[in-house]
C-alpha cells in the first residue's frame, strides 16, 4: 500500500511562482485550494476515493516489484489527483494520519501484488515486449482460455450479471447505473442559473448527487487493452489469451453477435472512465462508461442493445472459430 507520507515526499521538481521556486506538489495543492471539489465528500467517501486512487496508482514492474506510474503525460494525472485528495485530508482533518480509517480496507482487499501469481505474471509478460493499446487480452481460467484460442468459444453475459456479490472487486460493478456527486461553488452556480444576480453573496457551496441509469439490460463482453501483469492478480487468472490482430477479432465477434442477437444493435469501443466528482460531460453513455476506479484495466467493451424492453435476457455462448492465427495463449 502506498503510504500518504511517502507520496508527499515524491516531488523534488521545482517550479517558479512569483519569482520563488515551488515544489510541484505544492503547486498542485495551491491549485486545489482554489477549487476544493472534494470538500462535500464524507469521511468514508474520501477514504474510498483514496483507495480507488491507490488501486490505479500501483503497477507491477517486469521484475515483479510493486511500483508507481512514471511522471509522464498519462501517469501524471494520478499524481495530481492523489495530491488533491491528500490536501483535502489535511484541510479537513489535519496532519496525517488524521482522517484515515481502516474501514474501506476491510470493505475490499487490495490484490496481492507480492504473491506467487504476480511473480509468474510479471515474468510471462515481460518476455513478450507487448505495448498497451496495441493488443487485446482476455484473462481467465486456463480451461476457458484454451477454448477461446482453439475454437473461439466465449460467453456474452447480461450487464446485470456483473453486479453479483460473488465477483471480486476488479469485476464486480453495477453496469446499469453510475452516480456522480458535484460540488458547486457560488461562482459555479451563478454561471449555470438564468438569474445569476439572484444568487446570494453568502451562499455556501452545494453538493448535487446525480444518478444516471439505464432502463433495460444489455449484453456485454469485455477484454483489456492493458498489458500490466497485475491484471492476472486482479482477475485471479492463471491464463490469458493475447489477441494481436484486434481488428480481425472485432470483426469476428461483432459478426457472431449480429447472428446471435439479430434484434439488437451491436457496437464496441474503449470504456470511458468517469471521475464521479469531476465528470467531463453531463452526457454519460451508460453501456460504455465505468467508474474511474477501474481505469487501470483499459477495458474495451462489446455491447449489444435491444430496444426498450422489460423482458429479462440471459447469457449467450458464441463460437468465432479458431483464433490461433491472430492470438496466443499464456498459461502461468
Amino acid at each position: 500500500m502506498v503510504r500518504r507520507e511517502n507520496v508527499e515526499q515524491v516531488w523534488d521538481a521545482q517550479f517558479v511562482t512569483f519569482g520563488k521556486p515551488m515544489p510541484r506538489h505544492e503547486m498542485w495543492r495551491a491549485a486545489y485550494r482554489h477549487d476544493r471539489y472534494l470538500k462535500a465528500l464524507t469521511q468514508l467517501e474520501l477514504n474510498r476515493r483514496f483507495r480507488d486512487l491507490v488501486r490505479n496508482f500501483l503497477i507491477l514492474t517486469p521484475d515483479a516489484k510493486i511500483g508507481v506510474p512514471p511522471i509522464s503525460p498519462e501517469g501524471i494525472e494520478w499524481w495530481v489527483l492523489m495530491t488533491h485528495a491528500l490536501e483535502e485530508f489535511r484541510l479537513t482533518y489535519g496532519p496525517y494520519p488524521a482522517g484515515f480509517t481502516g474501514e474501506v480496507h476491510r470493505e475490499e482487499k487490495f490484490p496481492d501484488l507480492a504473491g506467487v501469481l504476480a511473480k509468474k505474471a510479471a515474468s510471462a509478460l515481460a518476455a513478450r515486449g507487448l505495448k498497451s493499446r496495441e493488443v487485446f487480452l482476455k484473462y481467465g481460467n486456463p480451461k476457458y482460455m484454451t477454448m477461446l484460442l482453439e475454437e473461439g468459444r466465449l460467453r456474452v453475459q447480461p450487464a446485470s450479471e456483473y453486479s453479483k456479490p460473488d465477483h471480486n472487486g476488479a469485476v464486480r460493478d453495477d453496469e446499469l447505473t453510475l452516480e456522480v456527486s458535484l460540488y458547486l461553488t457560488q461562482d459555479t452556480i451563478r454561471k449555470v442559473v438564468i438569474n445569476p444576480q439572484d444568487v446570494p453573496d453568502d451562499l455556501e457551496g452545494k453538493r448535487i448527487d446525480v444518478r444516471f441509469s439505464r432502463p433495460n439490460d444489455f449484453w456485454l463482453y469485455c477484454v483489456s487493452s492493458s498489458v500490466e501483469s497485475r491484471l492476472f492478480v486482479d482477475f485471479n487468472a492463471e491464463a490469458c489469451v493475447i489477441i494481436r490482430d484486434r481488428d480481425e477479432f472485432r470483426r469476428l465477434l461483432l459478426a457472431a453477435g449480429a447472428t446471435a442477437f439479430p434484434a439488437a444493435r451491436g457496437r464496441d469501443g474503449a470504456a470511458v472512465y468517469i471521475d464521479p466528482v469531476r465528470p467531463r460531460s453531463a452526457r454519460i453513455d451508460i453501456p460504455m462508461s465505468k467508474h474511474f476506479k477501474y481505469s487501470y484495466q483499459l477495458e474495451h467493451r462489446f455491447i449489444w442493445e435491444l430496444p426498450l424492453s422489460s423482458s429479462p435476457i440471459t447469457y449467450e455462448d458464441l463460437k468465432l472459430g479458431s483464433l490461433k492465427d491472430i492470438a496466443e495463449l499464456v498459461v502461468l
